[in-house]
């Protein structure tokens, strides 16, 4: 679809994810073996059909420079189509860092102007699904729609505070809308995915840059537009997850466990760039003869010579004899060593847990002191590049920071809903 482009908000850090977004935005933040976030939206887009996509992003954006590449591994390069990286720029007195989502559309006006699309899409590149958007633009034309919106039919308990919720008459046209609201009048939660009208959108997009104050769609623009333009709603039945919080990370790993996953992977056919290190492509899966594995994804490249049950191992991470890994996700070359136990955690790359050392233990007690919102199910997190020194022990809804080395610890455990800084400091 030529007359579609799509602008994807990869935008920042969320505080929620604590140490996996510390050097790195949320969408290159490492998903479900080899992929990262922001491969779901281009994937998604790909499989559309929607050749030219821009990408919107500006904090520490050199991880998603890399994995973005051309856009071969999307499809998205050759005559009409392509993935350009959006970051803002200083242009005269008026530009600035951007303020929010609309602000971030906005400031790229000129981006979707030089392509001239008769329609705009904008995704979040931080979200897990699979999706064929050219219905959505049927339908979309189809009806005179100024918006469409994307929801889906939620528990309003589960999403109260965290999602908008709108309200949709019987023809499918949107007639409510509110933003976190604490008791959702509906249960139709808006999952940020946007299909407007080209010269609508520039239209609302130049007023909100006049009088906003939040700069974003959907606290501004998007309620603007209610009861003036033709706003639509299009439910999705699929999965969807927004994976904010790092109990809910771990949660959509867990998702692609069991008999019948709810996220399949090899019928969503996502696409990545394969990362590895050295010259050559990793190698396949090695376990050894007394290795155990049980439900789990293992990436190329893993080594597998103790126990692993119901995880996710990306590539070159290492399990070596007597170690046992259970309900965790161990990132790219994570090792853990002899005798260790890793139970319900996060390992980021480069993450090493020593001989003996123990992760996630004991009961779960209470949240983590620092992250009580987005550390309380009982994971605990070991950031990227940290080491978990021999013999050491971690509780549960633990946080041990990028970049923590064996002289950062004092003490021969960290309690559970405990956080351990560089320099050892303990919160």
């Amino acid at each position: 679809m030529r007359d579609v482009i799509a602008m994807i908000l990869a935008g920042g850090r969320v505080e929620e994810l604590a140490a996996l977004t510390q050097a790195r935005p949320k969408a290159a933040v490492p998903f479900g073996g080899q992929y990262r976030f922001i491969d779901f939206a281009l994937s998604s887009v790909a499989h559309s059909d929607i050749g030219r996509v821009g990408v919107l992003s500006q904090y520490r954006p050199s991880s998603l420079i890399d994995h973005l590449g051309t856009g071969e591994p999307w499809d998205l390069v050759g005559r009409g189509r392509g993935v350009k990286l959006l970051p803002p720029f200083v242009a005269d007195a008026q530009s600035h860092w951007y303020r929010g989502t609309a602000d971030a559309v906005y400031q790229n006006l000129h981006f979707v102007r030089r392509h001239k699309p008769r329609d705009v899409l904008v995704l979040s590149g931080d979200h897990v699904y699979r999706m064929d958007f050219r219905p959505i633009v049927e339908a979309h034309r189809k009806s005179g729609a100024d918006l469409t919106m994307v929801v889906k039919d939620m528990d309003p308990e589960l999403g109260r505070g965290r999602f908008g919720f709108a309200e949709v008459d019987a023809g499918g046209r949107v007639v409510g809308y509110e933003e976190k609201p604490e008791r959702p009048r509906s249960r139709l939660a808006s999952l940020t995915m946007y299909l407007f009208r080209t010269e609508v959108l520039e239209a609302r997009l130049e007023e909100n840059a006049r009088t906003g104050s939040s700069f974003q769609l959907y606290s501004e623009v998007l309620p603007a537009m209610l009861g003036r333009d033709h706003v639509r709603a299009h439910r999705h039945d699929g999965y969807w997850s927004y994976a904010r919080s790092v109990d809910a990370y771990h949660q959509a790993h867990m998702d692609l466990l069991g008999e019948r996953p709810a996220i399949d992977l090899a019928r969503w056919e996502i696409r990545s760039r394969a990362e590895h290190a050295g010259l050559g492509d990793p190698a396949p899966v090695w376990c050894a003869s007394a290795a155990r594995c049980q439900d789990c994804v293992l990436s190329p490249g893993v080594r597998v010579e103790g126990e692993v049950r119901r995880s996710v191992l990306s590539p070159g991470v290492r399990v070596e004899a007597g170690a046992v890994v259970t309900d965790s996700v161990l990132l790219h070359d994570a090792v853990v060593r002899s005798g260790a136990r890793v139970d319900r955690a996060v390992v980021d790359k480069f993450g090493v847990i020593g001989e003996r050392a123990v992760v996630g233990e004991g009961p779960c007690e209470g949240a983590n002191r620092a992250l009580p919102d987005a550390i309380r199910g009982g994971v605990s997190l070991v950031g990227k590049g940290a080491e978990v020194p021999s013999g050491r022990r971690v509780g549960r809804n633990c946080l041990v920071e990028m970049g923590v080395q064996a002289g950062d610890w004092r003490a021969p455990a960290l309690e559970s809903g405990a956080s351990l800084g560089r320099a050892g400091g303990v919160s």
